[in-house]
């Protein structure tokens, strides 16, 4: 068994309305478990020396049929400002020695669980900049040398990875830019990291999309 990285902290994120979903996506199933059990799954595989769930609204609906166990449980009471907002409610919570925080959707749930390593493996090295995924967009076609060299092939997605010295970031920007006004803030270097999965691109907002995804 992996002993827990005491540097990182993951915030799962599951403080939205679902609006869009018209059911709470946390608690929609897909390989037998939640989104939300699947998500904190992948975290521990860093593994992190902490979780921290930050719920909204749906909180009572997901504490009734989530056990958190040793996982924190933030709670979001302005979800209506915003991904940051549970960002920031998340951060609140964070051990105040954690040198980083990955922050995971709970809407991702394809992300395989050897690419949060990857992606904490690679902060590791590089503990002054803040991390962010990418994979190669869907149809993207041309020699790998043009692709690893042309953003218009690549997607940047999550989780990424923040250092703790980025953190005020998280709180001073404005609520309407979210983490856009963080990870694009001239004092922040930002590295990217090509990974192979798409999952990191791959979100699931609407039933549309949900039905998709657990078609056959």
């Amino acid at each position: 068994m992996k002993r827990p990285d005491n540097m990182i902290t993951a915030l799962v994120l599951a403080g939205g309305g679902s609006s869009r979903m018209g059911r709470t996506k946390a608690l929609l199933e897909y390989g037998g478990r939640t989104f939300l059990e699947t998500v904190c799954a992948g975290a521990a595989s860093i593994p992190a020396r902490e979780t921290i769930v930050v719920l909204g609204r749906s909180r009572a609906e997901v504490l009734a049929a989530w056990k958190p166990g040793k996982i924190k449980v933030a709670f979001n009471e302005t979800p209506e400002l915003g991904q940051i907002s549970s960002v920031r409610a998340g951060l609140e919570l964070a051990a105040p020695d954690a040198e980083a925080a990955m922050i995971c959707l709970v809407d991702q749930p394809l992300i395989k669980p050897e690419t949060y390593e990857q992606i904490a493996g690679f902060w590791r090295s590089h503990k002054e900049s803040l991390v962010i995924p990418k994979c190669v967009r869907t149809g993207a076609a041309g020699p790998p040398a043009l692709r690893s060299s042309d953003p218009l092939f690549y997607k940047r997605g999550h989780p990424i990875l923040i250092p703790r010295k980025y953190f005020q970031l998280c709180f001073d920007g404005p609520h309407d830019k979210g983490l856009h006004w963080v990870t694009h803030h001239p004092s922040v270097k930002v590295l990217d990291l090509a990974v192979d999965d798409d999952g990191v691109i791959r979100d699931f907002d609407t039933p549309e999309e949900y039905q998709n995804l657990c078609s056959p």
